[in-house]
Protein backbone atom coordinates (compact mmCIF):
# COMPACT_ATOMS: atom_id res chain seq x y z
CA UNK A 1 0.00 0.00 0.00
CA UNK A 2 1.43 3.27 -1.29
CA UNK A 3 1.37 6.73 0.28
CA UNK A 4 -1.49 7.59 -2.52
CA UNK A 5 -3.34 4.84 -1.54
CA UNK A 6 -2.73 6.05 2.34
CA UNK A 7 -3.96 8.91 1.46
CA UNK A 8 -6.76 7.98 -0.37
CA UNK A 9 -7.95 5.72 2.85
CA UNK A 10 -7.81 8.97 4.69
CA UNK A 11 -10.14 10.81 2.40
CA UNK A 12 -13.00 8.12 2.61
CA UNK A 13 -12.75 8.12 6.21
CA UNK A 14 -13.49 11.31 6.38
CA UNK A 15 -16.49 11.25 4.07
CA UNK A 16 -17.62 8.46 5.86
CA UNK A 17 -17.62 10.78 9.09
CA UNK A 18 -18.96 13.70 7.21
CA UNK A 19 -22.18 11.71 5.92
CA UNK A 20 -22.54 10.44 9.70
CA UNK A 21 -22.87 13.38 10.78
CA UNK A 22 -25.50 14.50 8.06
CA UNK A 23 -23.54 16.34 5.20
CA UNK A 24 -24.63 16.01 1.91
CA UNK A 25 -22.48 14.57 -0.48
CA UNK A 26 -24.64 15.61 -3.35
CA UNK A 27 -23.81 19.48 -2.50
CA UNK A 28 -20.40 19.21 -2.64
CA UNK A 29 -19.50 22.78 -1.85
CA UNK A 30 -21.51 22.91 1.71
CA UNK A 31 -19.97 19.04 2.02
CA UNK A 32 -15.79 20.32 1.79
CA UNK A 33 -16.26 23.48 3.87
CA UNK A 34 -17.91 21.28 6.51
CA UNK A 35 -15.35 19.09 6.23
CA UNK A 36 -13.13 21.55 6.89
CA UNK A 37 -14.79 23.33 9.71
CA UNK A 38 -15.08 19.83 11.17
CA UNK A 39 -11.23 19.20 10.88
CA UNK A 40 -10.77 22.69 12.43
CA UNK A 41 -10.17 24.83 9.16
CA UNK A 42 -11.99 27.95 8.56
CA UNK A 43 -12.85 28.49 4.31
CA UNK A 44 -12.78 31.91 3.20
CA UNK A 45 -12.74 33.05 -0.49
CA UNK A 46 -10.74 36.01 -2.38
CA UNK A 47 -10.40 37.35 -6.42
CA UNK A 48 -8.33 35.26 -8.71
CA UNK A 49 -4.87 36.70 -8.15
CA UNK A 50 -4.89 38.58 -4.89
CA UNK A 51 -2.16 38.52 -2.65
CA UNK A 52 -2.99 35.72 0.12
CA UNK A 53 -3.12 33.26 -2.84
CA UNK A 54 0.36 33.20 -3.30
CA UNK A 55 -0.32 33.10 -7.81
CA UNK A 56 -2.35 30.10 -7.13
CA UNK A 57 -5.61 29.27 -6.85
CA UNK A 58 -6.13 28.07 -2.92
CA UNK A 59 -3.64 28.11 -0.51
CA UNK A 60 -3.67 26.39 3.21
CA UNK A 61 -2.47 28.81 5.92
CA UNK A 62 -1.78 26.58 8.78
CA UNK A 63 -0.91 29.64 11.43
CA UNK A 64 -4.35 30.62 10.74
CA UNK A 65 -5.94 27.13 10.11
CA UNK A 66 -7.63 28.91 7.53
CA UNK A 67 -7.97 27.79 3.99
CA UNK A 68 -8.51 30.63 1.15
CA UNK A 69 -9.45 29.78 -2.79
CA UNK A 70 -10.39 31.61 -5.30
CA UNK A 71 -14.09 32.32 -5.75
CA UNK A 72 -14.62 31.28 -9.63
CA UNK A 73 -15.93 28.34 -11.04
CA UNK A 74 -18.85 25.86 -10.29
CA UNK A 75 -19.30 24.72 -7.09
CA UNK A 76 -17.68 21.42 -7.27
CA UNK A 77 -14.56 23.43 -8.63
CA UNK A 78 -14.57 25.40 -5.78
CA UNK A 79 -15.42 22.23 -3.45
CA UNK A 80 -12.29 20.27 -5.25
CA UNK A 81 -9.73 23.32 -4.31
CA UNK A 82 -11.03 22.76 -0.70
CA UNK A 83 -10.58 19.14 -0.64
CA UNK A 84 -7.08 19.49 -2.31
CA UNK A 85 -5.83 21.60 0.63
CA UNK A 86 -7.49 19.59 3.33
CA UNK A 87 -5.52 16.75 2.35
CA UNK A 88 -2.26 19.27 2.69
CA UNK A 89 -3.33 19.68 6.14
CA UNK A 90 -4.36 16.15 6.72
CA UNK A 91 -1.44 14.35 5.40
CA UNK A 92 2.14 15.83 6.39
CA UNK A 93 1.39 19.64 4.92
CA UNK A 94 0.03 21.82 8.42
CA UNK A 95 3.74 23.06 9.49
CA UNK A 96 3.64 24.88 6.16
CA UNK A 97 1.67 27.24 3.84
CA UNK A 98 0.65 24.77 0.96
CA UNK A 99 -0.49 26.82 -2.24
CA UNK A 100 -2.04 24.78 -4.89
CA UNK A 101 -1.43 26.37 -8.88
CA UNK A 102 -3.55 23.71 -10.80
CA UNK A 103 -5.89 21.36 -9.59
CA UNK A 104 -6.77 18.44 -11.97
CA UNK A 105 -10.36 16.59 -10.60
CA UNK A 106 -9.98 13.86 -13.38
CA UNK A 107 -6.58 13.00 -12.64
CA UNK A 108 -5.52 9.11 -13.43
CA UNK A 109 -4.42 7.01 -10.30
CA UNK A 110 -1.07 6.16 -12.60
CA UNK A 111 0.92 8.80 -14.80
CA UNK A 112 0.33 8.80 -18.40
CA UNK A 113 2.98 6.58 -20.46
CA UNK A 114 3.29 9.19 -23.28
CA UNK A 115 3.67 12.93 -23.18
CA UNK A 116 4.55 15.61 -20.29
CA UNK A 117 1.87 13.99 -17.91
CA UNK A 118 4.48 10.91 -17.77
CA UNK A 119 6.88 12.96 -15.48
CA UNK A 120 4.39 14.89 -13.18
CA UNK A 121 4.81 13.34 -10.00
CA UNK A 122 8.60 12.79 -9.94
CA UNK A 123 9.04 15.81 -8.09
CA UNK A 124 8.49 16.29 -4.43
CA UNK A 125 6.11 19.34 -4.68
CA UNK A 126 4.73 17.59 -8.09
CA UNK A 127 4.17 14.47 -6.73
CA UNK A 128 2.68 15.82 -3.29
CA UNK A 129 -0.13 17.83 -6.10
CA UNK A 130 -0.86 14.70 -7.80
CA UNK A 131 -1.53 12.60 -4.10
CA UNK A 132 -3.61 15.95 -3.27
CA UNK A 133 -5.85 15.58 -6.71
CA UNK A 134 -6.33 11.53 -5.69
CA UNK A 135 -7.21 12.61 -2.35
CA UNK A 136 -9.63 15.87 -2.61
CA UNK A 137 -11.56 13.48 -5.55
CA UNK A 138 -11.86 10.34 -2.69
CA UNK A 139 -13.23 13.21 -0.44
CA UNK A 140 -15.97 14.17 -2.67
CA UNK A 141 -17.12 10.85 -4.05
CA UNK A 142 -14.95 7.90 -2.26
CA UNK A 143 -14.77 4.61 -4.61
CA UNK A 144 -16.61 2.68 -2.93
CA UNK A 145 -19.71 4.99 -2.88
CA UNK A 146 -19.85 4.96 -6.77
CA UNK A 147 -19.15 1.59 -6.94
CA UNK A 148 -22.20 1.24 -5.02
CA UNK A 149 -23.94 3.71 -7.31
CA UNK A 150 -23.21 2.02 -10.41
CA UNK A 151 -23.41 -1.87 -9.38
CA UNK A 152 -26.66 -1.91 -6.94
CA UNK A 153 -28.64 1.32 -7.98
CA UNK A 154 -27.76 0.84 -11.70
CA UNK A 155 -26.23 4.39 -12.21
CA UNK A 156 -24.75 5.19 -15.12
CA UNK A 157 -21.52 8.08 -14.53
CA UNK A 158 -23.65 10.43 -16.46
CA UNK A 159 -26.68 9.85 -13.70
CA UNK A 160 -23.83 10.00 -10.63
CA UNK A 161 -22.71 12.98 -12.34
CA UNK A 162 -25.99 15.01 -12.27
CA UNK A 163 -26.39 13.39 -8.71
CA UNK A 164 -23.53 14.40 -7.18
CA UNK A 165 -23.07 17.83 -9.08
CA UNK A 166 -19.70 16.52 -10.59
CA UNK A 167 -18.27 16.97 -13.76
CA UNK A 168 -18.72 13.65 -15.75
CA UNK A 169 -14.74 13.33 -16.59
CA UNK A 170 -14.31 13.04 -13.02
CA UNK A 171 -16.74 10.87 -11.72
CA UNK A 172 -15.74 8.70 -15.01
CA UNK A 173 -12.54 8.48 -13.64
CA UNK A 174 -13.11 7.55 -10.36
CA UNK A 175 -15.88 4.79 -11.55
CA UNK A 176 -12.97 3.17 -13.64
CA UNK A 177 -10.85 3.05 -10.49
CA UNK A 178 -13.33 1.78 -8.28
CA UNK A 179 -14.32 -0.95 -10.94
CA UNK A 180 -11.19 -2.03 -12.36
CA UNK A 181 -8.25 -1.44 -9.89
CA UNK A 182 -7.59 -3.97 -7.42
CA UNK A 183 -9.02 -3.64 -3.96
CA UNK A 184 -6.22 -3.76 -1.58
CA UNK A 185 -6.91 -5.12 1.92
CA UNK A 186 -5.51 -4.13 4.38
CA UNK A 187 -3.31 -6.54 7.11
CA UNK A 188 -5.87 -7.16 9.48
CA UNK A 189 -3.58 -9.40 11.55
CA UNK A 190 -2.80 -8.38 15.08
CA UNK A 191 0.92 -8.10 15.45
CA UNK A 192 2.81 -7.07 18.22
CA UNK A 193 6.44 -5.60 17.23
CA UNK A 194 9.12 -7.23 19.69
CA UNK A 195 11.45 -4.70 21.45
CA UNK A 196 14.60 -4.17 19.33
CA UNK A 197 17.77 -6.25 20.36
CA UNK A 198 21.07 -4.09 21.10
CA UNK A 199 22.14 -4.71 16.79
CA UNK A 200 18.89 -3.44 15.57
CA UNK A 201 18.59 -0.78 18.02
CA UNK A 202 21.62 0.43 17.05
CA UNK A 203 21.30 -0.02 13.28
CA UNK A 204 17.71 2.35 13.79
CA UNK A 205 19.15 4.73 16.13
CA UNK A 206 22.05 5.47 13.29
CA UNK A 207 22.55 9.23 11.94
CA UNK A 208 24.90 10.60 9.64
CA UNK A 209 26.53 9.01 6.64
CA UNK A 210 25.95 5.66 4.95
CA UNK A 211 25.22 2.50 6.84
CA UNK A 212 25.20 -0.63 5.84
CA UNK A 213 23.08 -3.30 7.71
CA UNK A 214 23.87 -7.25 6.71
CA UNK A 215 21.20 -9.23 7.26
CA UNK A 216 19.33 -12.16 6.85
CA UNK A 217 15.62 -13.54 6.69
CA UNK A 218 13.66 -13.44 9.57
CA UNK A 219 16.14 -11.39 11.42
CA UNK A 220 13.67 -8.53 11.70
CA UNK A 221 14.33 -6.18 8.64
CA UNK A 222 11.67 -4.66 8.33
CA UNK A 223 10.61 -4.20 11.52
CA UNK A 224 13.96 -2.07 12.11
CA UNK A 225 13.78 0.01 9.09
CA UNK A 226 9.71 0.94 10.60
CA UNK A 227 11.63 1.85 13.59
CA UNK A 228 14.32 3.70 11.90
CA UNK A 229 11.40 5.85 10.13
CA UNK A 230 9.47 6.47 13.47
CA UNK A 231 12.76 7.81 15.23
CA UNK A 232 13.11 10.48 12.56
CA UNK A 233 9.44 11.59 12.27
CA UNK A 234 9.88 11.90 16.39
CA UNK A 235 13.09 13.90 15.53
CA UNK A 236 11.29 16.05 13.60
CA UNK A 237 12.19 15.37 10.31
CA UNK A 238 9.83 16.04 7.18
CA UNK A 239 8.28 13.09 6.52
CA UNK A 240 8.06 14.08 3.02
CA UNK A 241 12.05 14.14 2.57
CA UNK A 242 11.93 10.16 3.79
CA UNK A 243 12.62 7.96 1.04
CA UNK A 244 12.10 4.43 1.86
CA UNK A 245 13.34 1.09 -1.07
CA UNK A 246 12.86 -2.19 -0.42
CA UNK A 247 13.27 -4.83 -3.18
CA UNK A 248 9.57 -6.11 -3.41
CA UNK A 249 6.08 -4.67 -3.70
CA UNK A 250 5.15 -6.98 -0.93
CA UNK A 251 7.62 -5.57 1.85
CA UNK A 252 6.77 -2.18 0.06
CA UNK A 253 3.35 -2.34 1.39
CA UNK A 254 4.46 -3.83 4.65
CA UNK A 255 6.35 -1.22 5.76
CA UNK A 256 3.71 1.52 4.67
CA UNK A 257 1.32 -0.38 6.87
CA UNK A 258 3.60 -0.53 9.64
CA UNK A 259 4.73 2.96 9.44
CA UNK A 260 0.76 3.99 9.56
CA UNK A 261 0.42 1.91 12.41
CA UNK A 262 2.59 3.98 13.81
CA UNK A 263 2.28 7.16 12.92
CA UNK A 264 -0.50 7.28 10.68
CA UNK A 265 -0.75 11.01 9.56
CA UNK A 266 2.86 11.46 8.58
CA UNK A 267 2.74 7.91 6.51
CA UNK A 268 1.39 9.13 3.42
CA UNK A 269 3.62 12.10 3.22
CA UNK A 270 6.61 8.82 3.09
CA UNK A 271 7.55 7.56 -0.31
CA UNK A 272 7.51 4.19 0.03
CA UNK A 273 8.19 1.64 -2.57
CA UNK A 274 10.77 -0.21 -4.70
CA UNK A 275 14.49 0.07 -5.68
CA UNK A 276 12.80 -0.91 -9.24
CA UNK A 277 10.09 1.69 -9.68
CA UNK A 278 12.49 4.07 -7.84
CA UNK A 279 15.17 3.46 -10.78
CA UNK A 280 12.51 3.60 -13.17
CA UNK A 281 11.10 6.79 -12.39
CA UNK A 282 14.62 8.33 -12.54
CA UNK A 283 15.39 6.56 -16.27
CA UNK A 284 11.65 8.47 -17.16
CA UNK A 285 12.54 11.38 -16.09
CA UNK A 286 16.27 11.81 -16.73
CA UNK A 287 15.87 9.91 -20.13
CA UNK A 288 17.63 12.82 -22.62
CA UNK A 289 20.72 12.10 -19.80
CA UNK A 290 21.01 8.07 -20.55
CA UNK A 291 20.66 9.09 -24.15
CA UNK A 292 17.14 7.67 -24.61
CA UNK A 293 15.31 8.47 -27.56
CA UNK A 294 12.05 7.18 -25.72
CA UNK A 295 10.88 6.16 -22.79
CA UNK A 296 11.87 2.31 -22.30
CA UNK A 297 9.18 -0.33 -22.64
CA UNK A 298 8.77 -2.61 -19.55
CA UNK A 299 8.97 -6.55 -20.81
CA UNK A 300 7.29 -8.82 -18.53
CA UNK A 301 8.35 -12.31 -17.61
CA UNK A 302 7.39 -14.43 -21.02
CA UNK A 303 9.08 -11.76 -22.79
CA UNK A 304 12.14 -11.89 -21.15
CA UNK A 305 11.99 -15.99 -21.89
CA UNK A 306 11.43 -15.53 -25.45
CA UNK A 307 14.50 -12.87 -25.89
CA UNK A 308 17.06 -14.89 -23.20
CA UNK A 309 16.20 -18.19 -25.50
CA UNK A 310 16.74 -16.61 -28.88
CA UNK A 311 20.00 -14.49 -27.50
CA UNK A 312 21.38 -17.60 -24.89
CA UNK A 313 23.24 -19.93 -27.12
CA UNK A 314 25.72 -17.05 -28.28
CA UNK A 315 26.65 -15.48 -25.25
CA UNK A 316 29.79 -17.67 -24.15
CA UNK A 317 29.02 -18.32 -20.44
CA UNK A 318 30.70 -20.63 -18.74
CA UNK A 319 28.27 -21.16 -15.93
CA UNK A 320 24.96 -21.78 -16.63
CA UNK A 321 22.14 -24.27 -16.66
CA UNK A 322 20.92 -25.79 -19.57
CA UNK A 323 17.91 -24.10 -20.37
CA UNK A 324 17.57 -27.02 -23.59
CA UNK A 325 18.37 -29.71 -21.53
CA UNK A 326 18.10 -29.25 -17.92
CA UNK A 327 17.23 -32.87 -16.46
CA UNK A 328 21.25 -34.03 -17.54
CA UNK A 329 22.07 -32.12 -14.55
CA UNK A 330 18.55 -32.74 -12.10
CA UNK A 331 18.89 -36.79 -12.60
CA UNK A 332 22.99 -36.42 -11.84
CA UNK A 333 22.15 -34.59 -8.51
CA UNK A 334 19.69 -37.54 -7.57
CA UNK A 335 21.43 -40.49 -8.41
CA UNK A 336 24.71 -38.67 -5.74
CA UNK A 337 21.97 -37.66 -3.59
CA UNK A 338 20.32 -40.88 -3.27
CA UNK A 339 22.86 -41.91 -0.32
CA UNK A 340 22.55 -38.45 1.43
CA UNK A 341 20.48 -39.58 3.92
CA UNK A 342 22.84 -37.88 6.92
CA UNK A 343 26.32 -38.90 8.60
CA UNK A 344 27.31 -42.45 8.76
CA UNK A 345 27.11 -43.33 12.43
CA UNK A 346 30.27 -45.36 11.24
CA UNK A 347 31.99 -42.49 9.58
CA UNK A 348 35.47 -41.36 11.18
CA UNK A 349 36.09 -38.15 9.36
CA UNK A 350 35.26 -35.83 6.27
CA UNK A 351 35.09 -38.13 3.29
CA UNK A 352 38.31 -36.85 1.05
CA UNK A 353 37.30 -34.68 -1.58
CA UNK A 354 37.94 -36.24 -5.32
CA UNK A 355 36.59 -36.06 -9.01
CA UNK A 356 33.40 -37.85 -9.36
CA UNK A 357 33.27 -39.88 -12.95
CA UNK A 358 29.28 -38.57 -12.64
CA UNK A 359 30.20 -35.20 -11.69
CA UNK A 360 33.20 -34.52 -13.81
CA UNK A 361 33.96 -31.07 -12.80
CA UNK A 362 34.05 -32.22 -8.59
CA UNK A 363 37.77 -31.31 -7.95
CA UNK A 364 39.53 -29.50 -5.16
CA UNK A 365 37.89 -26.96 -2.98
CA UNK A 366 39.66 -24.39 -4.88
CA UNK A 367 38.03 -25.48 -8.22
CA UNK A 368 34.43 -25.38 -7.11
CA UNK A 369 32.12 -23.69 -8.90
CA UNK A 370 28.26 -24.37 -9.00
CA UNK A 371 25.39 -24.23 -12.02
CA UNK A 372 25.13 -26.65 -14.67
CA UNK A 373 26.49 -26.44 -18.02
CA UNK A 374 27.72 -29.07 -20.61
CA UNK A 375 31.31 -28.61 -20.47
CA UNK A 376 31.73 -30.28 -17.88
CA UNK A 377 35.29 -28.85 -16.90
CA UNK A 378 36.46 -25.80 -14.84
CA UNK A 379 36.39 -22.19 -16.15
CA UNK A 380 39.86 -22.13 -15.14
CA UNK A 381 40.81 -24.81 -17.42
CA UNK A 382 38.86 -23.75 -20.77
CA UNK A 383 37.50 -21.32 -22.24
CA UNK A 384 35.32 -23.05 -24.75
CA UNK A 385 32.45 -25.72 -24.09
CA UNK A 386 33.09 -29.50 -24.85
CA UNK A 387 30.62 -31.80 -24.45
CA UNK A 388 31.43 -34.22 -21.51
CA UNK A 389 32.71 -37.95 -21.35
CA UNK A 390 29.63 -40.34 -20.86
CA UNK A 391 29.24 -41.49 -17.71
CA UNK A 392 30.07 -45.04 -17.82
CA UNK A 393 28.98 -46.99 -20.65
CA UNK A 394 25.80 -45.13 -21.10
CA UNK A 395 25.25 -41.85 -23.56
CA UNK A 396 24.15 -40.21 -20.52
CA UNK A 397 25.20 -36.30 -20.59
CA UNK A 398 26.66 -35.36 -17.12
CA UNK A 399 26.74 -31.78 -15.78
CA UNK A 400 28.72 -30.45 -13.20
CA UNK A 401 26.48 -30.08 -10.34
CA UNK A 402 27.80 -31.84 -7.20
CA UNK A 403 26.09 -32.22 -3.90
CA UNK A 404 28.77 -30.90 -1.56
CA UNK A 405 28.35 -29.48 1.76
CA UNK A 406 30.94 -27.77 3.92
CA UNK A 407 32.55 -30.79 5.43
CA UNK A 408 31.84 -33.64 3.38
CA UNK A 409 31.26 -34.61 -0.55
CA UNK A 410 29.66 -38.08 -1.82
CA UNK A 411 31.83 -39.43 -4.27
CA UNK A 412 31.25 -42.53 -6.07
CA UNK A 413 33.92 -44.21 -3.79
CA UNK A 414 31.80 -43.17 -1.08
CA UNK A 415 28.82 -44.36 -2.46
CA UNK A 416 30.09 -47.80 -3.78
CA UNK A 417 30.97 -48.87 -0.05
CA UNK A 418 28.22 -47.85 1.34
CA UNK A 419 28.72 -45.03 3.60
CA UNK A 420 26.90 -42.10 4.00
CA UNK A 421 27.88 -38.44 3.91
CA UNK A 422 26.64 -35.62 5.63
Amino acid sequence: MDAIELGRRRAAELHAAAVARGLDPNDPYAFAVGVAKDRGLDVDTANPGAAVLDNGRATLVPEDALIVHENVGSPFERAFLIAHEIGHHELGDANGQATVIEVDPARASEPSPTGIDRVVDYGRRQRREVQMDLFGRELLMPRALVRRLHLEEGLTATAIAERMNAPFDAVAQQLFDALLLPVIESDRRVSTDKPLNVVQAAAAAHRGGPYILEAGPGTGKTQTLTARVVQLIDEGVDPRRLLVLTYSNKAAGEMAERIAKKRPEQASAIWTGTFHAFGLDLIRRLGPEFMLRREPRLMDRVEAVELLEVEFPRLALEHYLDLYDPMPGTSCATRCAGSANGPSKSSSGPIPRKASSCCPGAGSSSERWHGSTETGVSPRTSNRPSRPQPHGSSSHRSSSLRVVSQDYEITPDNLESGSEAR
